[in-house]
């Protein structure tokens, strides 16, 4: 019985995986709005029936996609965030990492941050990894904020937790923007002066300085 049961299941991540290949390939080659479930199916070798019982429809999947791929990426944010030594000034560190995400999310492409900015306001199909305050990204700006105050360098009038809910709000915002002024908007040049501006507001100021 037990045999049967690891069976089915190993044939139904099997069956998944085919169909998360499939729509991989046909997104990126027709992009999402021009794919159907039926060619989906088509080019997993599965039934459609197959499909929804995994996926309740192509919004679904491509919720479940972009969560995965967000995992992955705060990885890479965080592997990127280990790479600078302590001698490394805070804002500096920012400033590099948000030139990081910045790279990142062109290199994802318009396309998908815009059908990720869609699925974020259909209420039933929400990209919890990008909505959720536990995500890495959070984290990773509370400890450079909170290096940075521990060292003296910035301010402490607010909580590293307030810093970093607001620089995430404006990495959404700044996100949102390129998308409704796609491709006349330069979202890592933008980006590094806002957060430069950010910076210079949280910094201590020392005499002497200009």
């Amino acid at each position: 019985m037990d045999g049967k049961k690891t069976s089915r299941k190993m044939q139904a991540a099997a069956t998944k995986e085919k169909i998360y290949d499939a729509a991989l390939i046909l997104f990126e080659k027709h992009g999402f709005e021009s794919v159907s479930v039926d060619s989906i199916v088509e080019k997993a070798g599965v039934s459609k029936g197959g499909f929804y019982v995994h996926f309740a429809s192509k919004d679904a999947l491509m919720t479940e996609m972009i969560n995965g791929y967000v995992g992955k990426l705060d990885l890479s944010y965080q592997s990127f965030m280990e790479s600078f030594s302590d001698e490394v000034n805070a804002c500096d560190a920012i400033l590099a990492l948000v030139d990081k995400i910045a790279d990142t999310m062109e290199k994802i492409g318009y396309d998908l941050i815009k059908l990720a900015y869609r699925i974020h306001i259909d209420q039933n199909n929400r990209t919890d990894k990008l909505l959720s305050y536990d995500r890495d990204i959070y984290r990773i700006f509370n400890i450079l904020i909170q290096r940075g105050i521990r060292q003296g360098e910035l301010k402490d009038e607010l909580s590293a937790e307030v810093v970093s809910d607001q620089f995430v709000t404006v990495l959404r915002g700044f996100t949102y923007e390129w998308c409704i002024r796609y491709p006349n908007f330069n979202l890592k040049g933008n980006l590094h002066i806002h957060f430069k501006l950010l910076l210079c507001g949280i910094k201590k100021q020392f005499k002497g300085n200009a």
